[in-house]
């Protein structure tokens, strides 16, 4: 299947009103355009596009409870989109302590989102017409090493240590022209607790070698 079909305009006033919203760059500016958009058209298939462009500018700008908002706001619009799906369980894994009286929940909440982002990314992908598959291929390989290591991260919060170690191995995998650094270094100290230290080790190296000195991941 070439995946689900892209939002689209219903009126001309409708697509005009979207590339005006559109075109702004800053998140808050886009955020409100979004919502005055929604207003205007609430039944518009393309407030879902705004209010994902808005989620990605928020996490570009490392604001992760606004990150979060949008991709929620995406998500009650479209509870299948796979890239909002990693994206906001990402945001409740990294920032969920173990103090919070709600932990688990969150925790089971953001599973449940990167495993369902792992199904959805199959069918729910909006490609528009002409795009390489080669690009589609890529795009889904990110995401499903994105949502493998979410589970992991929690699987590793969590002490389930066997687990942890099998997902984030499935992220590297999903995904090997590019590891991710950080799912790197966390799949070295899950062997580290496992007590699988000559494994950890190599792991460990591994992550050293993918890294940049004056980084904040090489630091």
């Amino acid at each position: 299947p070439a995946g689900k079909r892209p939002p689209q305009a219903k009126t001309q006033p409708e697509f005009d009103a979207y590339k005006t919203a559109a075109a702004s760059t800053d998140p808050a500016g886009l955020e409100k355009a979004a919502d005055d958009f929604a207003a205007k058209f609430p039944d518009s298939e393309l407030r879902v596009l705004l209010y994902k462009n808005a989620m990605r500018l928020y996490q570009n700008t490392n604001n992760a409870d606004k990150t979060e908002a949008m991709g929620r706001k995406v998500l009650s619009f479209d509870g299948d989109d796979p890239e909002a799906l990693v994206i906001v369980a990402e945001v409740i894994a990294e920032r969920t302590r173990d103090s919070d009286i709600d932990k688990e929940q969150r925790f089971g909440e953001a599973t449940n989102m990167a495993q369902k982002a792992t199904q959805t990314i199959e069918t729910d992908v909006q490609v528009p017409a002409g795009t390489p598959q080669d690009k589609i291929d890529s795009y889904k390989s990110m995401i499903k090493s994105q949502a493998y290591s979410i589970i992991g991260t929690i699987d590793f919060k969590k002490e389930n240590y066997p687990s942890a170690q099998e997902n984030l191995q499935k992220s590297i995998d999903a995904y090997p022209a590019e590891p991710d650094k950080v799912v790197v270094l966390r799949l070295a100290l899950t062997l580290d607790k496992e007590q699988k230290y000559p494994e950890a080790l190599k792991v460990a190296n591994r992550a050293v070698e993918l890294t940049q000195d004056n980084t904040p991941i090489g630091t």
